[in-house]
Formats: structure tokens, C-alpha cells, sequence
């Protein structure tokens, strides 16, 4: 590491104090040279003490007893004030940082958090902020009081005598020479350490979340194997680390050994010829003994500093990050196609430009065989997006929402369902096509406007630890509790919340370990309900429960569909038989769509997959 990449490195971990930086520098430099001057001071002692031998005057006994007093009065009514100051400036700019890191974090896009395991981000909030902090309060004090002991004690030692001043800094040329040389190597070996916590932070939090997993099948050492390899590269990167500084502190060792050894042959041998006196030789010796320990003791601090400089690099990474853009992400198509659904558009696009039209025609099951027009909710058109380039999931997807019915998308999985409702949710861009909401591009809609007009209800409710009552109100922060209650009653949640042991404000734990999954799934809803939103998403909420609850949570779910405009993915096709359009999806494209009759009738992939499960689950078909 060059002494301008380091400069800049410390240059970045000083701006995280910058609103602190004036009563930050203020405590931790007057604390640094109380404790210097303490040690320089005692080397004034032991002047005096050595001529009140030889020479026996008792006013030097004197001077060195007040010296002590005055020198230890003084600093122990300054030395905790500059404590206190500038310890509370690192509490407050950690502080700072944490909720920096945390705002930040979750500002980022879905794209970035989901490619980034939950427990690396963890391990940044935690251990490498955590190094953050030893960095304020020790490492940096640790370097700002040896160098200050070090030009204290050289100016001394020059008046004293220039020759011994000059072999003192002789000693700091070596020993930067020696620390400079295995700081490149205790970075490496940090920034290795760090992604290695990282690591054991991530395995742990995959054995905790899926500890009945583990347990159910057995796989104790199978995933506690993966958290015990990782701990033991957490060892054996550590073991190396410390072996680094063992060495560095053994050659900074040998140095001070040859120098203070040298300066006591030399100072012995002009206390013998008359020209030097022992008072000052024994001065000389304090001096040079605490100018070595200097070196040791900066070498280490310096080390150790490498640490929290890799913490500080990989806070950074996650602070590069660019947040999640403030208007919906959308992608500028060509030229849309107007008024077409499914794979007539891919052809007609070909014969030119068109007008896109917000209404749509529809054919409801159960009415009039009249054509309708009504307005587009969500449209998609020649929408084609992929994970990764080259590889589309969805290939010039067309498809239209219309307001106030009921919109099913079908079909086999990894067919791109669930990409369609991300798409509609804003957590990825579209790499062609243009997605509409209300007739408007949804790229002049911003973000949160459009997320605000969404009610979501995915596969698996997402609870937080807390009382039942705050993971309903999530839909409303500011919803009453005789609110609260109405969405729980209307979504047929009241019931099961009136047995709970403390009703309302009985503890979910995490991610809702204490409820069933149907349960959690009526919270959802309810929390769906209370949010009122016209734009009603529901990603096959109820395929993974069984049929009593499946029961309880579609009663649930008819109450929120009602007055709303609703697109539902479902993997029970028994589930949505009423619905006004079914869509069904295969390999990115929209191969089908029409009602349940007239995708029967049709004899289609849809009919396909509906006689696939009747013939595999015929007690939905008479339920």
C-alpha cells in the first residue's frame, strides 16, 4: 500500500467523523499528550533523583516530589474531560454510520439485495462496523500518542545531547522502514479476515433460519460442517495475522534492544570521562527506553489500523451502491403495439407502428356475450426481460389488465410468472417493451406512486417479529385499532387472533414462527386490506397451505378482490375457474388466454394442465 492510497483511505475513514471532527480531534489530542507528557515528565524524575543520589541536595528530592504531584493532579482532572469528549464523538459518528449503512441498504434496488446474501449484509452493520469504532477510540489514539511521545522525548533528547537525538530518529527510520513493510501484508490478511466473518455470518444465519430443517433431517453436521469450515478460515486466517505482527513486533523489538543498548555504552562511558552527568545519562536512557516502546507499540497500532480500513473499504462497497431509482424502472420501447395480447403482437409489430389504446375488449364468463370496453389497469406490451443477458424469461410479452376484473396468469413453472409480477412491482427493469399503468408509461409514474396503488400478497406472508396488531398496520402506519380490527375481521383473521394468549398484541416471532401458515397468510391479507390499494397483486397465495386453510384464506381473499382490480398468478387452477381473463405463460410467452370455458373448449396447454390436476387432486374439483 503506497503512502497516497493510504492517506486517501485514512482521508475517507476521518469523513465519517467530519460532523464530530473539531471536538473529536479536540479530546483525543489533549488525552494523547496528557498521557505523553507522563512519561516525559518522568524522565524529569529521574533526572532529579539521580543527582539527589550523587550530589545529595535535598531541594532535587523536592523538585521531583512536587513535579509528580502537580504532574498527576493535573492529569487526572484533564485526561477523563478529553476522554469523555472525544469517546462521545465516536459513539455519535458509529451512530451516524450505522444508520447511514441501514438507510442506504435498504434503499438499494431488489436486483442488488437479492444477489447479496442477507448475512453478508449483516456482517457489514455489525463486525465491520464494529471495527469502525476500535479504529476512533484505539487505533488512531494509539498513533497520535506515540508520535507525540516520540517528538517530545527527540526535542528533549536534543537539547540534552544532540548525538543521542540524532540515533533516536535513526531508530524511527528502521522501524517505519520495518512497519511499512508488513503493512501491505496485515492488509491482505485483513481484508481476507473480513470476507471470512462474512462468510461464518452468512452460514450461521442459513443454520438458524432453517434450524428445523437441519433438525428434521439430520443435517446437523452436514450445515454445522459448513459453519465449522468457516470458523476454522476465520482461525487460520487469524493465526496467520497474528504471526505477521509476531515477526513485525520481533524486528521492531530487535532495534529497540541494539539502540537502547548502545545508548547505554555510550552514555556510561562519557559518565566516566566527566562529560556527561548520571542524572542526565539516566534521563537519556527513560527517554530512549519510551521512544522504543513507541515503535512497538505504533507498529502494532498501525497493524491493527489495516483492519478497520478493510472494514471501512467494504462499508464503502455497499455505500457505492446506487440506490434504487425514484421513478419506476422502465425500458423505451421501439414502437408498442396497440390493442393486441399475446403473440399477435410479436406479428403485427413487424407491419409497423400502431396506436396503443388504454381500453380493452373482454369477454366476462357469466354475463352478457356482449363486448365490453374497459379501461386498462396494467398493460404490458412487447415487454422481454432475462436475469441474465442473452438468456430472455419473458420474450415480448404482451398482456393487458383490465380495471376492476379479475386477470389469472397460468402455467408450467420457470415459465416467468413470477418475473411478471416483479416487473409490475418495479424490482427489475424491462429490457424492451413499455408497461402501463392507468393508460400512463409507468416510467412517468415515480416508484413509490406506483407501489402505493399495489396491494401485495405473495406465496409466503412476510411477518416481522412484533405483535400482530403492528404486522396488520404495516399496510397503515397510521390505522387505528378499531381499524386494525375491521381488516382482521374482514379477512377473516378475528377469529383465530381472539385465541391467541394476549389477542392483538401477541408476540408473531420471527417471520411468524409462532402461527400457522394459514394464519400468517390471513395477516397478510388483512395487512393488504388495510393498505385499500385499487390494484390488488396476489402471487399464488394460497398454494402452499391446505385445503381447510386454503379454505379460510380464499374468504379472505374474495373480501379483498371485491371493487378491485386483481391480477393473480395461481398454481390451483381450481382457484381461479371464475376469473374474467386467464392468461396462460410458457417459456416467456403468452400462449393462450380466455376464460375457463373457452380454454377448455379450446383443448389447449391450458386444458392440458387442468386435466393434469384433476386427474392428480380430484378432491379440489369436488370441493
Amino acid at each position: 500500500m503506497t503512502f497516497k492510497q493510504g492517506f486517501y483511505e485514512f482521508k475517507q475513514l476521518m469523513s465519517l467523523m467530519k460532523p464530530h471532527q473539531k471536538w473529536y480531534f479536540t479530546g483525543l489530542i489533549g488525552n494523547s499528550l496528557t498521557n505523553a507528557s507522563i512519561s516525559i515528565l518522568l524522565s524529569f524524575v529521574v533526572h532529579l533523583l539521580l543527582n539527589f543520589t550523587v550530589e545529595g541536595e535535598v531541594q532535587k528530592l523536592y523538585q521531583a516530589i512536587y513535579l509528580v504531584s502537580g504532574t498527576f493532579l493535573a492529569l487526572s482532572l484533564i485526561s477523563p474531560l478529553c476522554s469523555y469528549m472525544y469517546k462521545r464523538c465516536v459513539k455519535l459518528a458509529i451512530a451516524g454510520v450505522r444508520l447511514k449503512l441501514f438507510g442506504h441498504i435498504v434503499k438499494l434496488s431488489y436486483e442488488k439485495t437479492e444477489k447479496r446474501h442477507s448475512g453478508d449484509l449483516v456482517s457489514r452493520m455489525t463486525n465491520d462496523v464494529q471495527t469502525l469504532e476500535q479504529a476512533f477510540t484505539e487505533h488512531i489514539r494509539s498513533i497520535i500518542l506515540q508520535i507525540s511521545l516520540f517528538l517530545g522525548s527527540l526535542i528533549i533528547m536534543m537539547v540534552l545531547d544532540w548525538r543521542f537525538g540524532v540515533m533516536a530518529v535513526l531508530l524511527g527510520l528502521a522501524s517505519a522502514w520495518v512497519n511499512s513493510h508488513f503493512a501491505k501484508k496485515m492488509r491482505q490478511t485483513s481484508e481476507e479476515l473480513q470476507g471470512r466473518m462474512s462468510r461464518f455470518t452468512e452460514r450461521l444465519s442459513d443454520l438458524l433460519s432453517g434450524l428445523q430443517m437441519v433438525k428434521l433431517f439430520g443435517l446437523r453436521k452436514k450445515v454445522g460442517g459448513l459453519c465449522n469450515d468457516a470458523s476454522e478460515d476465520i482461525n487460520r486466517i487469524s493465526l496467520r495475522q497474528g504471526r505477521h505482527m509476531g515477526l513485525q513486533d520481533m524486528c521492531n523489538f530487535l532495534i529497540e534492544f541494539i539502540t537502547l543498548g548502545g545508548v547505554l555504552v555510550a552514555g556510561l562511558i562519557l559518565v566516566l570521562q566527566k562529560q556527561m552527568e548520571l542524572g542526565v545519562l539516566g534521563q537519556i536512557v527513560q527517554l530512549q527506553s519510551g521512544i522504543s516502546t513507541v515503535f512497538l507499540q505504533l507498529g502494532t497500532a498501525v497493524s491493527l489500523l489495516q483492519n478497520s480500513l478493510a472494514g471501512l473499504a467494504r462499508i464503502r462497497e455497499i455505500l457505492d451502491e446506487p440506490k434504487e431509482q425514484v421513478h419506476f424502472p422502465a425500458a423505451e420501447l421501439k414502437e408498442p403495439q396497440a390493442g393486441l395480447i399475446g403473440p399477435e403482437a410479436a406479428v403485427a409489430s413487424d407491419r409497423g407502428p400502431q396506436r396503443v389504446h388504454s381500453d380493452v375488449e373482454t369477454l366476462s364468463p357469466g354475463r352478457d356475450h356482449t363486448m365490453e370496453h374497459v379501461p386498462a389497469a396494467l398493460e404490458l406490451l412487447d415487454i422481454t426481460f432475462g436475469y441474465q443477458p442473452g438468456r430472455p424469461t419473458l420474450r415480448r410479452l404482451s398482456l393487458i389488465v383490465p380495471e376492476g376484473q379479475v386477470t389469472a396468469l397460468v402455467g408450467p413453472s420457470g415459465g416467468g410468472k413470477s418475473t411478471v409480477m416483479k416487473l409490475l412491482l418495479g424490482f427489475y427493469p424491462p429490457d424492451e417493451g413499455v408497461l402501463r399503468v392507468h393508460g400512463r408509461p409507468a416510467g412517468e409514474y415515480r416508484l413509490d406512486e406506483v407501489r402505493n396503488l399495489m396491494a401485495y400478497v405473495p406465496q409466503e406472508a412476510t411477518l416481522f417479529h412484533g405483535t400482530v396488531a403492528d404486522n396488520i398496520r404495516f399496510g397503515s402506519p397510521d390505522a387505528t385499532d378499531e381499524e386494525v380490527e375491521a381488516a382482521a375481521i374482514a379477512a377473516y383473521a378475528s377469529g383465530f387472533i381472539a385465541e391467541l394468549p394476549e389477542g392483538y398484541g401477541t408476540i408473531v416471532g420471527e417471520r411468524g414462527a409462532n402461527l400457522s401458515g394459514g394464519q400468517r397468510q390471513r395477516i397478510a391479507i388483512a395487512r393488504a386490506l388495510l393498505k385499500n390499494a385499487p390494484i390488488l397483486l396476489l402471487d399464488e397465495a394460497t398454494s402452499a397451505l391446505d385445503a381447510e386453510s386454503e379454505f379460510e384464506v380464499q374468504q379472505g381473499l374474495n373480501e379483498l378482490m371485491k371493487n378491485r382490480t386483481t391480477f393473480v398468478i395461481a398454481h390451483r387452477l381450481s382457484t381461479i375457474e371464475q376469473a374474467d381473463t386467464i392468461c396462460v405463460l410458457a417459456e416467456g410467452e403468452l400462449k393462450e388466454q380466455g376464460t375457463h370455458d373457452q380454454l377448455l373448449a379450446k383443448g389447449g396447454q391450458y386444458a392440458e394442465l387442468y386435466e393434469l390436476q384433476y386427474r392428480k387432486h380430484p378432491e379440489e374439483q369436488t370441493a
